[in-house]
């Protein structure tokens, strides 16, 4: 309760925080360990809202289910510590990935669970992660007018780690950023000045860019001129897909140089991840693949989503025709499946704001008039088509920037003036509606749960020369093992 009462203390010093009284979060856990203490083991975690149950699920490695644990003292919001005896534990195997499920009340309304200070045009991203240490954490960026650009970062608990100095000057334009698997921050700046995508490290804020180049300031264009060959421009946001060997980078662009490598106003896909899976985070080549995008606006003020079928996009426009559709859908082909050709059904966007959920079957955006559409995707290979599930209605007329967290709730830059001088976009997290509040969150691979074992396994040994039996010296005891004999193994 006390970390939970310092979270609210530094939140409101960071700006107003609102809860609503009966608007409940989806319910989400962070931060979760394993201890082991002589015969007894300690889980402990962070839980976002009251749980009203909890378990631990136990599982091989592969995901075999070996078991559960019903917690069975009262559960509270913040932080939870759980101890067991080791006889709780499976016995049959020496390494035991374990998951933590929690169950929370159900909710019954939209509505804001987390408001932040008041910021000029701000972006944000989260974290999620499960295996990086950063996982839950929140990433936003806050123009404070041209040329300058702070960041903000926020823990699980919506509590601010870090912020930029009043001299940072990193950042021109700051677009939406994107989180790759191992919690590196990459930040795209849609001013010319300063264009290209920078790479912050989340465990110290270092910085570094991403191409490997010069880069012409007149048009924001980065190119190599040893290899004559143009990589990226200005970008107004970026997108992650994959991890390890598999991950690939997502940017919008919006100039082409020199050498015609870019497509103006259209997106790049960069193949970052490496067969020995290592990511790579400087580029000095081309785009791995360039798509040309039909229908853009003319300012080119994109947000880009990355999924297992290809990407959205969703554009801001106060209309949605053609020459502007509000919201694309391009495979990995560069083929457009999707325009939202209905205006009846997205009037446009007002910020661009756009997400997906986990398991890419809903989508979010923001509407002409600041609201969030939800809508349900079905998926016939690589085609989708939606189906519009519910409108949420907000107190702001703009969204620069929607994710979803791990859980379901929604992240949010939100305000009432995007695109001038007077943006005041904000942090602002919603709840929305369900009536089965329920997660199950893996611990991290360092958290796995390694023990010498109790159990005992029976086998039969069978060998290729039935004749000659196999000796074994172990611990000064010598052991004759014959053939189709049982014999059985003590603390397996």
């Amino acid at each position: 309760m006390k970390r939970l009462l310092f979270c609210l203390i530094i939140a409101c010093l960071w700006g107003n925080i609102a809860i609503s009284a009966t608007t409940v979060p989806h319910i989400m856990a962070y931060d979760l360990r394993v201890a082991q203490s002589g015969n007894d083991y300690t889980f402990t975690f962070f839980a976002n809202t009251q749980p009203i149950s909890g378990k631990l699920l136990f599982h091989t490695i592969s995901g075999e289910s070996l078991g559960e644990y019903t917690i069975p003292q009262p559960l509270q919001s913040g932080d939870n510590t759980i101890t067991i005896p080791a006889s709780a534990l499976p016995s049959s195997h020496t390494t035991i990935a374990w998951s933590l499920q929690l169950s929370a009340a159900s909710n019954p309304q939209f509505g804001i669970i987390y408001e932040g200070e008041v910021c000029t045009r701000a972006y944000a991203a989260i974290n999620n992660h499960p295996e990086s240490d950063y996982f839950g954490y929140i990433y936003l960026a806050n123009r404070k007018g041209v040329g300058l650009c702070h960041i903000h970062a926020f823990d699980y608990a919506y509590q601010p780690t870090f912020a930029t100095g009043n001299d940072y000057i990193t950042f021109n334009s700051t677009g939406r950023p994107a989180i790759d698997s191992e919690g590196y921050i990459y930040w795209p700046d849609w001013g010319d000045l300063k264009s290209g995508i920078t790479i912050m490290n989340p465990v110290d804020y270092s910085e570094k860019q991403f191409f490997s180049g010069i880069q012409n300031d007149d048009n924001g264009v980065w190119y190599n001129s040893v290899t004559n060959t143009d990589l990226g421009s200005s970008c107004s946001g970026v997108s992650i897909y994959g991890s390890g060997k598999n991950t690939k980078l997502y940017a919008m662009n919006e100039d082409i140089g020199e050498y015609s490598q870019l497509t103006k106003k259209g997106f790049v896909i960069y193949q970052i991840g490496n067969e020995d899976g290592t990511i790579s985070r400087q580029w000095k080549t081309a785009p791995t693949q360039v798509i040309a995008v039909e229908d853009n606006n003319t300012n080119g003020n994109f947000a880009i989503v990355a999924c297992s079928h290809g990407a959205w996009l969703c554009q801001h426009t106060l209309t949605n025709q053609a020459g502007t559709y509000a919201l694309m859908f391009y495979d990995h082909q560069g083929t457009r499946q999707y325009a939202s050709t209905d205006a009846t059904l997205i009037n446009g966007s007002n910020g661009a704001g756009i997400a997906l959920n986990r398991e890419e079957n809903q989508l979010a955006m923001v509407n002409a008039d600041g609201n969030i559409l939800i809508f349900d995707i079905t998926w016939q290979g690589d085609t989708p088509t939606l189906s519009l599930r519910t409108t949420y209605t907000t107190t702001f007329s703009a969204i620069g920037s929607i994710h979803f967290d791990y859980a379901g709730n929604l992240i949010t830059t939100s305000g009432n003036n995007f695109g001038g001088s007077k943006d005041d976009l904000r942090l602002v997290i919603y709840s929305t509606p369900t009536d089965s509040n329920t997660i199950v969150v893996p611990a991290r691979t360092s958290q796995h749960i390694q023990r010498s074992g109790t159990g005992t396994s029976h086998f039969q040994l069978l060998f290729p020369d039935e004749s000659t039996p196999t000796k074994i010296l172990r611990n000064g005891h010598l052991y004759i093992l014959h053939h189709g004999q049982t014999y059985t193994i003590l603390g397996f």
